[in-house]
């Protein structure tokens, strides 16, 4: 993983010195084409095999390759832009074949929102991730609906996010005794409040420099920060509004738009103090960072692994899941009452 940063980082670096290091005064067509060789293949290559170690997926490609279009847009000087005039021709393409597939995939999907919405108003549960869930596997359980199935599956998180920034009177936050909220006592109230106030600055600010570029990567990246706006609001409403859940068999976990978990009872082989956080590919957190990463109160050390469903139709096997609440004590005495072993070391 340092290696692959590494790399990449000298990548940047050397085409950053290269257009404005003043190390060289004309520019070959060859060089233009060899930086975006650079952006647009070699980065994304190495992020993928030794950064991220994961099979690429569009969720991350679409917005790097964006990312990697603005990096060439700033660094290259406006007097050698004429060699990659088709780079903008080939955003613009992009940009309506992404736009394009979409609608076609809205317009697809359409046919079988009249049985989705009646099947997602009658799927059990409090959270609104896990029932969008259920509607899209009953819903396109046919093998022949498998492509729309994903298809729908990539945009839950999209539909979510709009659900819960533009319209939050439709959702509630449950009350009833199983329900332990996680945001109250965190530092995360303070983290959201910055991130939106950055944002909004930014999107002004970015648009403003971009527009003295190039007016189609300035509207690009300004749609896609006022997206991260939206989101960032939308995760925190479904983090205030979507509490654990413990009913008489299963804990019900959503954290924000980011993944969300049902564990049987039986499955949690035990419950312990969290003594520092933990970070592996095997494990949750729900904690909600502030200006220091937090301690978790308890983790959940299951019997055999789950599959917990992330953000944009990806999954994660776990073993272990890290829990911080505002009332730990009720937690730890509910899951006790349960079964639960509690190993305190």
């Amino acid at each position: 993983m340092i290696f692959g940063l590494m790399f990449i980082g000298l990548v940047l670096l050397s085409n950053l010195l290269l257009y404005r290091g003043g190390l060289t005064v004309d520019i070959p067509p060859a060089v233009v084409l060899g930086t975006l060789i650079d952006m647009l293949v070699i980065v994304p290559t190495v992020l993928f095999l030794f950064v991220l170690r994961r099979k690429p997926t569009l969720s991350v490609l679409v917005p790097l390759f964006f990312l990697s279009v603005l990096f060439i847009q700033l660094v290259v000087p406006s007097g050698v832009k004429s060699n990659i005039g088709y780079l903008n021709t080939g955003i613009v393409i992009a940009e309506g074949v992404l736009v394009l597939s979409e609608c076609l995939l809205m317009i697809v999907l359409f046919r079988y929102f009249l049985r989705w919405k009646s099947i997602f108003r009658e799927a059990d549960g409090y959270h609104l991730l896990p029932r969008m869930k259920k509607a899209n596997e009953l819903t396109f359980q046919a093998p022949r609906l498998t492509l729309l199935k994903k298809g729908a599956g990539l945009i839950v998180t999209d539909a979510a996010a709009i659900r819960y920034s533009l319209l939050p009177h439709l959702d509630t936050v449950p009350k009833q005794e199983g329900a332990f909220s996680y945001h109250k006592k965190s530092e995360y109230l303070g983290v959201f409040l910055m991130l939106v106030h950055a944002m909004a600055i930014e999107i002004i600010a970015v648009h403003a420099m971009l527009a003295q570029y190039n007016h189609t990567v300035a509207w690009v990246a300004t749609i896609l920060d006022v997206y991260a706006l939206l989101f960032i609001i939308a995760d925190y409403q479904a983090i205030r509004k979507s509490p654990i859940i413990i009913r008489q068999h299963d804990l019900h976990i959503q954290k924000g738009l980011r993944f969300h978990i049902d564990v049987p009872i039986h499955q949690i082989k035990t419950i312990h103090l969290g003594k520092e956080p933990i970070k592996h590919r095997s494990s949750l957190s729900l904690t909600l960072t502030g200006l220091e990463t937090p301690v978790p109160d308890f983790v959940l050390t299951l019997r055999t692994p789950l599959l917990a469903h992330l953000a944009f139709g990806r999954t994660r096997s776990v073993r272990t899941i890290c829990i911080s609440v505002d009332e730990p004590e009720r937690l730890l005495s509910e899951l006790q009452s349960k079964g639960v072993e509690f190993w305190d070391e």
